[in-house]
């Protein structure tokens, strides 16, 4: 017989308490996401819900060859069609 239940792969570990800012933290044993804080007794829990969708998509980055010929026409360099600048 186990006293120690599964661990739980998606609790956080804080690294301090939010309330005093102890940092002498342990799971406890009220809740899957809760920690027990030494320094001031409390009981807190920590949970990460996810992110949202930010409200615009960036736009898809260039590709190294299509950065690298943009960098030299903003910059007056001329590039031939091999792709080499001329000397």
């Amino acid at each position: 017989m186990s006293l120690r239940r599964k661990p739980n792969p998606n609790r956080n570990h804080p690294l301090y308490c939010p309330y005093c800012a102890g940092e002498t933290l342990f799971p406890n044993e009220e809740t899957e996401f809760a920690w027990f804080c030494t320094d001031c007794t409390r009981i807190f829990e920590v949970k990460y819900y996810g992110q949202d969708d930010p409200e615009q998509r960036p736009a898809p980055a260039k590709s190294t060859s299509e950065a690298l010929k943009e960098s030299l026409a903003k910059h007056g360099h001329l590039i031939n069609e091999g792709g080499d600048t001329p000397q």
